[in-house]
């Protein structure tokens, strides 16, 4: 009985291990801007206006309310996007946030380059900030674009353990006081 009980369990293994070399691994699908020039100011991202109100975006965008942040999916080109659009009290979207999950160097670059040649690169951090950064010092760094209505942001998780990438889009007046925010 434990001859057979080791067999099966060995044939088990195999039968795993065979099928998981087989298989292969999941690609996580890497978000890259265009780089179609853009008029600004911009008045819009992704088809939803930045003076979308939030029973319109819960209307016209099928988003899903959570207090002040709505949870949109939306078709922007061919591909469906997950953005987030947060409106301050008085009911005014203030900005839509696109989360693009864990840092990667090469992810990076190619997005900063690509809104570069799309709105114009107004502000990058120093060397003092990037190394305030890598030390641990500064929570975030901030690339800002557009005259301040796109900024992509690489910022520390919670636990300080991971480095997550974000972009935002601001309608003009909000990105512009952004922007100074950042700058200063």
């Amino acid at each position: 009985m434990t001859r057979t009980l080791t067999f099966s369990a060995l044939a088990l293994c195999a039968t795993l291990f065979a099928c998981g070399n087989n298989d292969p691994a999941p690609k996580a699908e890497v978000w890259l801007p265009d780089t179609a020039t853009v008029k600004l100011p911009m008045e819009e991202y992704a088809g939803i206006p930045f003076n979308t109100t939030g029973p319109e975006a819960i209307e016209k965008f099928k988003c899903t309310q959570y207090d002040l942040t709505y949870s949109c999916k939306v078709k922007n080109g061919e591909k469906d996007e997950d953005l987030w659009l947060i409106y301050n009290e008085a009911g005014r979207m203030v900005l839509m946030k696109k989360e693009l999950g864990y840092y990667k160097q090469e992810v990076a670059d190619a997005i900063i380059e690509r809104f570069a040649i799309k709105y114009g690169l107004d502000y990058k951090p120093s060397d003092g900030q990037e190394s305030a950064f890598a030390s641990g010092v500064r929570k975030t760094k901030t690339y800002v674009f557009g005259g301040g209505q796109v900024a992509f942001q690489i910022g520390r998780s919670l636990n300080n353990r991971n480095e997550l990438m974000l972009v935002y889009f601001f309608p003009e007046d909000v990105g512009s006081t952004f922007a100074k925010s950042v700058m200063n």
